[in-house]
C-alpha cells in the first residue's frame, strides 16, 4: 500500500455576575434578538452531513482552567489536577463575564451542556519549552520515543476513562475537543503562529500550529485552528504524521449563545515494534554500537524500505446551543447620555446539543511475511491475506437541557440543571460472527447538575448521569466538588474536596474486536470506582498539594498476550502531588512532584515516584526581552512498565524489563520579547555524561531520541 507521508523512507458558557463589572459600557447585546435562532439556522447545513449518530456516553472532556482569582501562581504552568479524572463534564469556576475592556476573551465549555468557563491561553513564558515536547504534557508520560506517537501518562489519575473508540485514547495530548478548546471574543482580528522543529533533515521533527480568530460584531466570531506535525523519528519506521482542523464559532447575546465546532482529523504513525536488543542504547559496548546511529540499530517490523503503519481518520462536528429566558433591570450606572444602563438578568435556559464523531483506524504493511513472523504467523480468518486490519464507528448523541441560572434574585444562589441525551453509537468490524445487534448501540440517559459558581466563601458543583434505556441501562456517574477559601499569612488560601462513584458499562471494543492477529469476543461486567480526594493551594508560598484515593473493582486492562481481561477484585490507588515553586532573586526552581502506589502492581502497574524539576536564572535585557537560561529533569522510578502493541494501539502488561530510575536531562533557553516567545533546548544531554548505563527508555524496547536541538517560535499577531 502507497505510504501516507511525502517522502516515505524508514529515515525518514452566558450569566451576568453579581457584580457586572461591564455594566459602564453600552448594553452588549439587546438588540437583534431575532437574529439568534437564524444563525442556528444558518449553521445547521455544516451539522447535518452526519446522517449517522453520537459518540461516548461521558461527556466532552474539560480541562481545569487557568484561575485569574490568584489561587494559583503564573510561575505554576497549570497542571492538571492529579487527583481527580480530567473527564468530568463541570468544573468549579466563576461564570463567563465578557469584559469589553479586554481586547480579547477566551473560555472553555462543557461538552454535554455548554456552560462557560473563563480560560487563560497558554501565553507562559515559563517552561513554554517542555509544553512542546510529549514530556511537558505530564509530570511522567509514556510514549514512543518519538513527537506524535502514541502515549499515556504514568499518574493513573491523569488518565481518562477509556472512549468509545479505544484506538484515539494514545492520541489524546494531541486531539482537540470543545471541551479543551479556546473559544473567543475579539475586538481585533487576532492569531498565533506557532512553529516548532529538531534535528537534521531526515530524522526532522517539525510541528507548524495556526490559531485565527476575527469577530464580526460584538456577538459573532468565527475562526479556524491548524495544527500539522511531522517527525520522521530518529529510529526506523518511527515516522508520524498528523492534520488537525478546527472550524469554530460562537454567538453570544443577552438571549442566545451559540457555539459550533467542526474537527476533521488524521493520525498516521510508522510502527518499528522496537528496537530489537536493549543493549545497543544501555550497553553500547557490548554490541560495539558506540559509533552507530540510532538509524543503523535494528528494529522488530522495519526491513530496508518496508514499512508497518496505523492511520486513524475522522471528524468531529459538535453543535451547542442555549435559548435564555429573563427580565431587564435598571442599574445605578449611566451611559454617555446620561440614561440609566438596563440590564439583562437571565432566569433560566432552554439548552440543546448535538455532538457528531466518527473514526477509522487502518492497520496495514508492505512486508506482511515480516509482520506475520512477529506475530508468530497468527491468522484468524485464516486465508493468509496480506494485512490490512480496518475498524470503524460513528456516534451521534443528543442533549436537551433545561437550567435554572444562579443569581437572578437573592434566593437563587445556585444553578440547577436537568438534562436528557440520547445516543446512538455503531461499530464495523471486518467479521461480524459473534457480534449482537449489528453492532449498534444506543442509550438515553438522564441527570442533572447542582453548583454555585460564584461566591467568596463557598463553592460547590454536584452532577449525576443515570443510564435509564438501551445498552447502558444501569450506568451511573455521580460526581461532585466543594471549595472554600480561607486567609492564609496575608493571602487567600483555596481548600477544595471532590468526590465520585461510577457504575460503567465496558466500552464495545473492551467485548469485541476482530482482526488477523487478534481477536477477540467477550461479556465483561460493569466497571465501578470510587473516588475522594482534596486539594490545597497557597499561593503566597507557591505550593499546591493534592490528595486522592481511588478504589476499582471490575478493572478491565490487556494482558501479556494484549488481550483484554477483567480483574474481578478490588485495587486501589492512592495518589499524593505537591507542585512547590521557589524563588531567590534571579534564581527560580520550580518542583513537581508525585507519589502513588497500586494495590496490585501485578494488574496495575504503577512507578512509585515521579517528578519535573526545572532550575533556571530569569532576568532581562534591554528592559523588554525577558530570558530564562536552565535545566530541567523528568523522573521516575523504575517500575515494569507496560509495553505497547502496534496491532491494537494498546499498552498491554508485562513482566520482563523494568523502565525508569534514569533522569532525562534538558538544557534550555526560553526567551520572551513582546508578543514573541521562542527557545532553544538542548534536549537529552543527560545521555552526553550519563554512563551508567544511559538507559533512556520510555517504554519496554522503545528509547526516547537521543540528544538534539530542538527549537521553537510562538508569535501573537495582535493588530
Amino acid at each position: 500500500m502507497k505510504s501516507p507521508f511525502p517522502n516515505p523512507s524508514p529515515q525518514g458558557r452566558g450569566v451576568a455576575d453579581a457584580c457586572y463589572r461591564a455594566l459602564r459600557l453600552p448594553s452588549l447585546v439587546r438588540r437583534g434578538r431575532g437574529r439568534g435562532f437564524f444563525l442556528l439556522l444558518l449553521f445547521c447545513p455544516f451539522i447535518t452531513f452526519g446522517q449517522e449518530i453520537t459518540n461516548e456516553l461521558t461527556d466532552s472532556l474539560a480541562i481545569i482552567p487557568q484561575q485569574e482569582n490568584g489561587l494559583l501562581p503564573d510561575s505554576i504552568p497549570q497542571p492538571l489536577d492529579s487527583v481527580r479524572h480530567r473527564n468530568l463534564d463541570h468544573i468549579q469556576a466563576p461564570v463567563l463575564e465578557i469584559d469589553t475592556t479586554k481586547k480579547i476573551n477566551y473560555w472553555h465549555i462543557t461538552g454535554r451542556t455548554g456552560e462557560i468557563i473563563p480560560f487563560r491561553p497558554d501565553t507562559f513564558l515559563t517552561d513554554y519549552f517542555n509544553r512542546t515536547n510529549v514530556e511537558g504534557q505530564s509530570v511522567a508520560m509514556a510514549y514512543l520515543g518519538n513527537l506524535g506517537l502514541p502515549g499515556e501518562s504514568r499518574v493513573f489519575f491523569e488518565r481518562e476513562d477509556r472512549s468509545q473508540f479505544i484506538f484515539l485514547d494514545p492520541y489524546s495530548a494531541y486531539l482537540k475537543t470543545p471541551g479543551k478548546f479556546n473559544f473567543i471574543n475579539t475586538k481585533i482580528p487576532h492569531s498565533n503562529l506557532s512553529y516548532q522543529q529538531a534535528g537534521s533533515k531526515n530524522v526532522q521533527e517539525q510541528r507548524l500550529q495556526a490559531v485565527l480568530a476575527i469577530n464580526i460584531g460584538k456577538k459573532l466570531n468565527l475562526g479556524f485552528d491548524a495544527d500539522y506535525l511531522y517527525a520522521r523519528g530518529y529510529y526506523k519506521s518511527q515516522s508520524a504524521k498528523h492534520l488537525n482542523w478546527v472550524f469554530f464559532g460562537n454567538y453570544l447575546s443577552d438571549r442566545h449563545q451559540l457555539h459550533v465546532f467542526i474537527n476533521p482529523f488524521e493520525f498516521t504513525n510508522a510502527e518499528n515494534g522496537g528496537i530489537t536488543d536493549d543493549d545497543y542504547i544501555s550497553h553500547p559496548d557490548r554490541l560495539d554500537s558506540r559509533k552507530m546511529s540510532s538509524r543503523d540499530i535494528p528494529t522488530y517490523l522495519s526491513s530496508n524500505d518496508n514499512t508497518t503503519w496505523n492511520s486513524i481518520k475522522g471528524k468531529q462536528a459538535y453543535l451547542n446551543y442555549h435559548y435564555n429566558l429573563g427580565f431587564e433591570r435598571e442599574t445605578e450606572y449611566e451611559d454617555e447620555e446620561g440614561n440609566k444602563i438596563r440590564q439583562f438578568i437571565p432566569v433560566s435556559s432552554i439548552i440543546y446539543t448535538f455532538d457528531y464523531k466518527d473514526s477509522r483506524k487502518n492497520f496495514y504493511t508492505s512486508d506482511s511475511t515480516l509482520v506475520d513472523k512477529y506475530y508468530k504467523n497468527v491468522d484468524h480468518f485464516n486465508n493468509g491475506r496480506k494485512v490490512n486490519d480496518s475498524t470503524s464507528y460513528w456516534s451521534l448523541s443528543n442533549t436537551f437541557a433545561l437550567s435554572m441560572r444562579e443569581g437572578f434574585s437573592e434566593w437563587a444562589k445556585f444553578d440547577l440543571t436537568a438534562f436528557l441525551t440520547e445516543d446512538v453509537r455503531s461499530f464495523t468490524l471486518m467479521d461480524r460472527t459473534n457480534i449482537p445487534n449489528d453492532s449498534t448501540l444506543w442509550a438515553t440517559y438522564i441527570g442533572g447538575e447542582l453548583a454555585k459558581r460564584t461566591g467568596e466563601i463557598l463553592r460547590y458543583n454536584a452532577q449525576g448521569s443515570f443510564g435509564v434505556l438501551g445498552d447502558n441501562l444501569g450506568d451511573v456517574n455521580l460526581s461532585g466538588n466543594i471549595e472554600t477559601r480561607i486567609p492564609v499569612w496575608g493571602d487567600t488560601a483555596s481548600i477544595k474536596a471532590s468526590a465520585s462513584i461510577k457504575n460503567l458499562a465496558p466500552t464495545f471494543y473492551e467485548n469485541h474486536y476482530h482482526s488477523k492477529y487478534f481477536w477477540w469476543d467477550k461479556n465483561f461486567g460493569k466497571v465501578k470506582k470510587q473516588w475522594i480526594g482534596g486539594t490545597i493551594d497557597i499561593p503566597h508560598t507557591k505550593t499546591r498539594f493534592s490528595l486522592g484515593v481511588e478504589n476499582v473493582s471490575n478493572y478491565i486492562y490487556f494482558d501479556e498476550k494484549g488481550y483484554p481481561q477483567q480483574h474481578g477484585s478490588d485495587i486501589q490507588i492512592t495518589t499524593a502531588r505537591l507542585d512547590q515553586n521557589f524563588k531567590f532573586k534571579a534564581l527560580h526552581w520550580d518542583n513537581q512532584l508525585v507519589y502513588q502506589s497500586s494495590s496490585n502492581d501485578s494488574i496495575l502497574p504503577l512507578p512509585q515516584f515521579a517528578a519535573y524539576s526545572s532550575l533556571y536564572i530569569q532576568f532581562k535585557i534591554a528592559k523588554v526581552l525577558t530570558i530564562q537560561m536552565g535545566a530541567n529533569v523528568h523522573y521516575w522510578t523504575k517500575y515494569y512498565a507496560p509495553a505497547y502493541e502496534p496491532a491494537t494501539q494498546q499498552f498491554k502488561l508485562q513482566r520482563e524489563v523494568e523502565v525508569g530510575n534514569y533522569p532525562l536531562i534538558s538544557g534550555f533557553l526560553n526567551c520572551h520579547l513582546k508578543q514573541t516567545r521562542f527557545f532553544v533546548e538542548y534536549y537529552n544531554a543527560g545521555a552526553k555524561f550519563i554512563s551508567s548505563p544511559p538507559n533512556y527508555f520510555s517504554l519496554p524496547h522503545y528509547p526516547v531520541n537521543p540528544t538534539i536541538l530542538k527549537l521553537g517560535l510562538s508569535v501573537d499577531f495582535i493588530n
